[in-house]
């Protein structure tokens, strides 16, 4: 059996060139992983997360100028970012070298601002890391958090419910009051 997986690779390697397609082993992909997380599960309104975005590289070879972007949701605005990072239009971005078996590190905030609709809803923001900015996407993270968002009442439930409240203490009082003067009558 081994002998048979060996000459199917020495078969691909010869043959794979031949037809125009690329070695596997010609570029091979780094062990990578990413990670994004701002230490929360729930957020509102007016809120400002940090997010610490971790990549981290596990192979032999050093990764040079490694891109990393996260996304911001509509509804996040960008307060800072450390290490560089560049804000525009809605993405941050930074570029990182990472030594292997290292981590690179960095930080962005930003806002939570208004959520449209009044039920629970959900944020979400992605980050990726790339060889470069045309190049295929390595990996990527994405960090959730609920945001609930406070219910608003109609602006007529307070009036109304203070109007009843004063028409049931008025007809409770009423009642007593009719109550004790028959009670001293008879």
């Amino acid at each position: 059996m081994k002998r048979h997986l060996a000459s199917v690779g020495l078969l691909a390697a010869i043959a794979a060139p031949a037809v125009g397609w690329p070695l596997a082993w010609a570029d091979p992909v780094p062990s990578v992983s990413i990670s994004l997380d701002d230490g929360a599960r729930e957020t509102a309104p007016g809120a400002e997360n940090t997010y610490t975005l971790r990549i981290s590289n596990q192979g032999t070879a050093q990764l040079k100028r490694v891109l990393l972007v996260q996304s911001l949701p509509p509804s996040m605005t960008f307060v800072k970012a450390d290490a560089g990072g560049q804000a525009k239009q809605g993405k941050v971005a930074w570029t990182v070298n990472v030594p292997p078996q290292k981590d690179a590190i960095v930080h962005v905030s930003a806002r939570v601002g208004a959520v449209a609709g009044t039920a629970v809803r959900n944020l979400a923001t992605t980050a990726c890391a790339r060889r470069s900015a045309a190049g295929p996407v390595l990996v990527c993270a994405t960090d959730i958090n609920t945001v609930a968002v406070p219910e608003k009442t109609a602006d007529w439930v307070l009036p109304v419910s203070l109007a009843s409240a004063a028409v049931a203490g008025l007809v409770t009082g009423a009642f007593l009051f009719r109550r004790r003067r028959r009670v001293q009558t008879v």
